[in-house]
């Protein structure tokens, strides 16, 4: 659910994360063969919006869509992927003041993978075809993440990322501080280190692991699930 609203930030599309030191295996048997579709309020010191995911699993592979909405700003992601949480493609859309306009594309491959952005009304295209070893992670599943880790008490998880904004690797970082209750559920507090700084999650702890609040604390963020 990883999302801000300043230009600079809009470099956010080709996210990928090259997993090391993670589970063998993600669970994702919880996620529905008819869409779930939840709707958090975002608000900061740079606007507020709505945020909507809708994901859903039909046999082997699970479907997911993003829309973010705040003024002057649109995002729209959809991607697929397997049920072990291996990407096969992503697209990206984003509109700025209804004037600048990047559509991104991202496939994926065994040990590599594509990612093209066209950036209008530039007319400019920058591409990318980075190599990696090990299972990979698009961007647009960073939502899924803290949904499908086991979140056992104290447990750490690390990664390394490719930064957007660069194109070079850096380290992603998930790690639970603890348990909270929130509207009467019981969740897990999740730590997540990556480009976009620091984000707490706040996950249900039942069957259906819904993130029930991210907080940014840099950018003085807040997003809640509506209920």
């Amino acid at each position: 659910m990883k999302h801000m609203f300043p230009l600079a930030a809009l470099l956010l599309l080709t996210s990928t994360l090259l997993l090391s030191g993670v589970p063998s295996k993600f669970d994702t048997q919880w996620i529905p063969s008819k869409p779930e579709v939840l709707t958090y309020r975002s608000q900061g010191d740079q606007g507020n919006g709505l945020y909507q995911i809708s994901i859903s699993r039909n046999d082997s592979i699970v479907q997911l869509y993003m829309n973010i909405i705040s003024p002057g700003f649109t995002k729209t992601v959809s991607s697929s992927m397997t049920s072990e949480m291996y990407p096969l493609q992503s697209v990206s859309k984003i509109i700025v003041n209804d004037q600048i306009t990047m559509d991104t594309r991202c496939t994926y491959e065994k040990d590599r993978l594509t990612v093209s952005t066209l950036m209008m009304p530039y007319n400019r295209t920058i591409s990318n075809s980075p190599t990696f070893s090990g299972s990979v992670l698009d961007f647009s599943q960073i939502p899924l993440l803290v949904r499908t880790l086991p979140l056992t008490n104290s447990s750490e998880y690390s990664f390394t990322a490719l930064n957007p904004q660069t194109n070079n690797l850096m380290p992603l970082t998930a790690k639970v501080l603890g348990e909270v209750l929130v509207l009467k559920v019981e969740c897990v507090r999740v730590e997540v280190n990556d480009f976009e700084g620091q984000s707490i999650y706040t996950v249900e702890k039942g069957a259906r692991h819904r993130v029930m609040r991210v907080e940014q604390p840099a950018v003085h963020r807040v997003t809640e699930l509506i209920q």
